[in-house]
């Protein structure tokens, strides 16, 4: 079994935790989605080579970070990111997002040259484009109504920590970002993953993905949005097969 630091960070918005296994390998840094937590990644990280080192990050006011009390915004989870690859002394890093967790990532590799890549579970260039993209149905893709409610509790939950005004200057943000133009100029390997249930004749010009030699697409079969609890194994094959690839590339940045 893989045995994982947990360590804490103190910032000006409250106490930020994560999780860090070691190893000398490369550094992977798993961002969750919203509502989600460093947990979600566990079923994943067990299964990828143990030399390598993982961490995450409990993003505010979800898992064990403090609930912040002031409005902060998309860019803020960035900084948030910065601080923590700086006060661990990472010196390359591969950012693996889902959903917000993959915002996230790409907003932070605008400002941070030791992110060397990319890896995007349903990470979206804008919030608009993931409304539209996919015919409906598609969120929870196969997944039992047992983990459709724990998946949905767990988010509840975590919505309600926060004050409206706290969550409501978050979600301004959130639905205000536009990752298109850094994806259009961003020269570090970059996996765009999708499920493809949902999946029509517009989805990909929907998606909103700039034409990019670094930017390869992927789609799953069978899945929806919750690629990391919905096929965790497939997510293993992903990332493993991105360090694989991306290696050359990586050590040439």
């Amino acid at each position: 079994m893989m045995v994982f630091h947990y360590g804490t960070i103190e910032t000006d918005w409250g106490r930020m935790t994560y999780t860090d296994s070691g190893g000398s390998g490369h550094s992977l840094l798993f961002l969750h989605g919203t509502g989600c937590d460093s947990s979600d990644w566990k079923s994943i990280i067990e299964q990828l080579p143990r030399h390598q080192r993982y961490i995450t990050l409990d993003f505010r006011g979800h898992g064990q970070s403090s609930v912040p009390t002031e409005p902060f915004t998309l860019a803020n989870l960035a900084d948030d990111v910065l601080h923590l690859v700086n006060a661990i002394g990472i010196q390359e890093v591969i950012l693996v997002g889902h959903s917000l967790g993959g915002m996230v990532a790409m907003e932070a590799a605008k400002h941070l040259p030791c992110i060397v890549g990319l890896v995007l579970l349903e990470g979206w260039t804008s919030l608009s484009s993931a409304g539209s993209a996919f015919d409906t149905g598609r969120f929870y893709g196969s997944l039992s109504q047992t983990e459709i409610t724990k998946i949905q509790r767990k988010a509840e939950e975590t919505r309600n920590r926060f004050k409206p005004n706290v969550w409501e200057s978050f979600w301004t943000s959130v639905k205000e970002f536009d990752a298109y133009t850094y994806l259009e100029q961003a020269g570090i390997p970059i996996f765009e993953v999708f499920g493809e249930m949902g999946r029509n004749e517009l989805t990909e010009r929907k998606l909103h993905i700039p034409p990019n030699p670094n930017i390869q697409v992927i789609w799953v079969p069978n899945a929806g949005h919750y690629l990391p609890q919905e096929c965790p194994e497939i997510v293993v094959e992903i990332c493993i097969n991105f360090v694989e690839t991306s290696s050359n590339t990586i050590s040439n940045i």
